[in-house]
């Protein structure tokens, strides 16, 4: 039999390993979309069968989310709490019975086209996370929509040999009820690494690859294929010396991995005695263990919008409750609470305000959260009563561009102290702020900012954007994304020297920490703290203690002089490759 043209498809690594074996290819769902009109006298029908399918989705998403929480802890767990919102959220329920009621609209095609309105809004949001809850409304409509059609069977229970999952993609809540034994890995047409689908498959420790685009087009069921959740490479028809060479690169990752596990317990410190605090990012209070169990000195970011997303406005209780819960798990470590970083746009898709034509520019973030006192003093008051339960919990202060902002903010914050204080509440009256430094503005300001504050924290990913007009999720423009612009490290560098002539320090929670390659030049560049997300924390670990920081200094001194881009990139590589080789097969 003539062996068949072997074929590299790229993507980008969201759950590391390396896997070979057949596919199981799994098409997108082309059934059409029930939809009629709805006589007067079936409204009420249709009402009840949305009620009924909503208690059912309600049901199955809590017995996920408990089979979850046994399996793989109370991290990957969490993730179902997004998906509970949908179902729980009254603005979004309303919508639907609105559409059916006034527009005589079944609920199939009422529930898919108001859950295509959400989506479509945080599409266009700008952070990452937020952009990927769309996926998390497909994934509870289309369980809504099975519900409505009486259920539907398990598409993974006729699978007798282990196979390589291939879709356009993938329900987290899906993922969450795999059979190891059956599914090797995931591969996707659509996501990112910050999707809860990819969230998922890290926990489980299933190899995957999100955003390979065609995927399914170009290959058929039961094709031979090898994996690299690492790279983000998928090929197809593989040659035995292709798989024989995978097969090398697989077994040495595994014995990194194993050595990379031991140092959870050591200090992040380099070779001639610098400590760098590295900490780090997480999304939900569930996910402060997953941080812990890789090392991570305390939580440098903590995103709270995900108590916003289900549409309403969460109050003071409920917030707090999650804030104390982050609190008290991190003890005695520290832990950095950004405050809403929400855009208008996603108001507008809770039906409250209309789009803004262009929300990343828009109105969001600190912005919004000033001009709505009531909502930011709500948050505000519930973070301060959170500090009483840890002294090193601090407040970070989301896209400030001007000093003033960072005025107006802290005047609220003191106004919800004297609340506190006058009810009788405890909090920490020494709680300290810090100030998003991801626009170009902030650093170049970062002297009439600074004395406003404890601490900066860089977010690389929106500062790169900002600084070089890029809309990383416009894949024409998307290759010209560069950490390592020159412009990009003279805002950094800006905003380290301006920390350090007035006494605070300078943290850094965009990709560019969690980076392994590039965090000798982060700390050459001055930067003390590092927030990466819990899977990166062990690799960057790893790079800080064989480093030395004259090193790390050298070469930002070296970079700093260069004209590219990628001449900086070059050397942040060649610097990891003599100190630690072994990190670039799990890094790149």
């Amino acid at each position: 039999m003539e062996a068949r043209q072997e074929l590299e498809l790229r993507g980008i690594g969201a759950a590391p390993g390396i896997v070979a074996g057949p596919v199981l290819l799994l098409k997108a769902d082309d059934e059409p979309l029930p939809e009629y009109a709805v006589a007067v006298e079936d409204v009420p029908r249709e009402m009840l069968r949305l009620e009924a399918a909503l208690i059912e989705t309600r049901r199955q998403l809590h017995d996920v989310q408990r089979r979850v929480g046994e399996a793989l802890g109370g991290e990957s767990a969490g993730i179902f709490e997004a998906h509970l919102q949908v179902v729980d959220d009254p603005s979004f329920v309303d919508e639907i019975y609105r559409d059916v009621r006034e527009k005589r609209k079944n609920v199939e095609k009422a529930l898919f086209e108001v859950a295509e309105r959400y989506a479509a809004t945080l599409r266009q949001m700008d952070d990452d996370y937020l952009r990927e809850r769309a996926a998390d409304i497909r994934d509870v409509t289309r369980r809504i929509l099975r519900n409505l059609a009486g259920g539907a069977g398990d598409w993974l229970a006729g699978l007798e040999t282990p196979r390589i999952l291939v879709a356009r993609d993938v329900a987290p809540s899906e993922m969450a009820m795999f059979d190891r034994r059956k599914v090797l890995g995931v591969v996707t047409e659509g996501g990112s690494p910050t999707s809860h689908a990819a969230i998922m498959a890290r926990a489980m420790d299933l190899p995957a690859i999100v955003g390979v685009r065609g995927a399914t087009g170009r290959m058929a069921d039961g094709d031979r294929v090898v994996l690299d959740g690492v790279r983000g490479i998928l090929v197809v028809h593989p040659s035995p010396a292709r798989e024989e060479d995978y097969g090398r690169i697989a077994r040495s990752r595994a014995v990194i991995q194993k050595r990379l596990g031991a140092l959870r317990s050591e200090p992040a410190v380099t070779r001639d005695g610098h400590a760098v605090e590295l900490a780090a990012n997480i999304e939900m209070p569930a996910d402060v263990e997953a941080a812990q169990a890789r090392g991570a000195c305390g939580v440098g970011l903590f995103r709270s919008e995900y108590l916003f997303m289900g549409g309403g406005e969460p109050n003071e209780e409920r917030q707090y409750e999650a804030y104390a819960e982050v609190a008290r798990k991190i003890l005695p470590e520290g832990a950095i609470l950004r405050t809403l970083d929400l855009g208008g746009d996603k108001v507008a898709a809770a039906g409250k305000l209309p789009a803004e034509d262009n929300p990343f520019l828009g109105w969001r973030a600190i912005r919004l959260c000033l001009d709505r006192p009531s909502l930011f003093k709500t948050q505000l008051r519930a973070l301060l009563r959170a500090s009483a339960l840890n002294p090193k919990l601090r407040i970070l202060y989301p896209m400030i561009s001007r000093a003033a902002e960072v005025d107006q903010a802290n005047a609220v914050l003191e106004e919800c102290k004297a609340e506190l204080a006058a009810a009788g509440q405890d909090f920490n009256p020494d709680v300290e702020v810090g100030a998003m430094v991801e626009i170009p503005s902030a650093a170049l300001t970062a002297d009439l900012i600074a004395p406003k504050v404890k601490f900066f924290s860089i977010g690389t990913n929106d500062l790169v954007q900002y600084t070089l007009a890029i809309d990383r999720g416009n894949e024409r423009v998307a290759h010209l994304y560069e950490p390592t612009h020159p412009a990009v490290l003279q805002l950094i560098l800006r905003t380290v020297e301006a920390g350090r002539r007035h006494g605070i320090w300078t943290g850094v929670c965009g990709e560019m920490a969690g980076n392994p390659v590039l965090v000798p030049l982060l700390l050459g560049l001055g930067v003390t703290e590092l927030s990466a997300s819990p899977g990166a924390v062990p690799l960057v670990k790893d790079v800080v203690r064989r480093l030395r920081l004259g090193e790390a200094q050298e070469l930002a001194a070296a970079a700093l002089g260069l004209a590219t881009g990628a001449e900086v990139l070059a050397r942040c590589r060649d610097l990891v490759r003599r100190i630690a080789p072994e990190i670039l097969e799990l890094a790149e």
